[in-house]
């Protein structure tokens, strides 16, 4: 690898694991679209949709790793609800991760971009969170959603966290700090499995992977602590912008 290399792959890390901290998600929205986009533009060789979904899932597993071990201190962290809707995904993101190995290029893609319309959507569906969100929940209901946001999730390397979001917030009516606190650790149980069967499939390179892990295990927590600080219209903000410039990328 080259030094202009080195410094790509750590500067999308770094970028991934800041935002994953600072709203929540594993940084996928934005990781997946730059492995693909920005080696090319800077003369460094270009990578398959099945390498880049790789490196995606090592990228996510470590910075909801590193977020998640500051989130479960937070008074927001819900234990119950991390268990039910990350056991459904971690189950659905194994199955994810086996597909992906039989679809095309063009296949996986469409797949990202159709979530990522159908997140940004929920985005904006107006609900009055629940009182008592953090405990009312529909525990079924939380696995079932959970194995099917887990399956899409393992077929492009991502946890999750920027479809657990909308969802959390549209479907179950949680508050925002809640979603945001919640939703990172949600995403790294979902990772375990995506990014263990790449890892075996063989498309996580670990000479790459390395430095996108360093920059995003260093940066997540940073993010997590800046997050906690924004009003809730800012994060949701952040993420539709995230969800709609990943989009634009990939189509154009």
């Amino acid at each position: 690898m080259t030094i202009i290399h080195i410094l790509l792959m750590l500067s999308i890390g770094v970028g991934g694991g800041f935002i994953a901290g600072l709203v929540g998600i594993g940084g996928s929205i934005i990781i997946y679209p730059a492995i693909l986009l920005l080696p090319p533009l800077f003369g460094t060789p270009e990578y398959s949709a099945y390498i880049a979904s790789g490196l995606t899932s090592s990228q996510v597993f470590f910075s909801t790793l590193s977020g998640s071990i500051k989130a479960i201190k937070e008074p927001d962290f819900n234990a119950p609800l991390v268990l039910y809707m990350g056991g459904g995904m971690l189950g659905g993101s194994v199955a994810g991760a086996m597909v992906a190995n039989l679809l095309t290029t063009p296949v996986i893609n469409a797949v990202y971009i159709g979530v990522a319309i159908l997140a940004l959507i929920l985005m904006f569906i107006k609900v009055k969170p629940h009182a008592d969100a953090g405990h009312s929940y529909n525990h079924w209901l939380l696995i079932a959603v959970g194995a099917v946001i887990g399956l899409v999730a393992g077929i492009i390397g991502a946890g999750g966290a920027f479809i657990i979001i909308p969802v959390l917030l549209a479907i179950f009516k949680l508050p925002m700090n809640t979603v945001v606190t919640n939703s990172i650790v949600i995403a790294c149980v979902s990772a375990i499995g995506s990014f263990a069967i790449k890892l075996m499939q063989g498309y996580v390179p670990l000479g790459n992977a390395i430095f996108l892990i360093v920059g995003s295990v260093i940066f997540a927590p940073i993010g997590l602590k800046v997050g906690r600080l924004l009003p809730n219209i800012v994060q949701k903000a952040i993420i539709s912008i995230l969800i709609v410039i990943a989009i634009t990328e990939l189509i154009f």
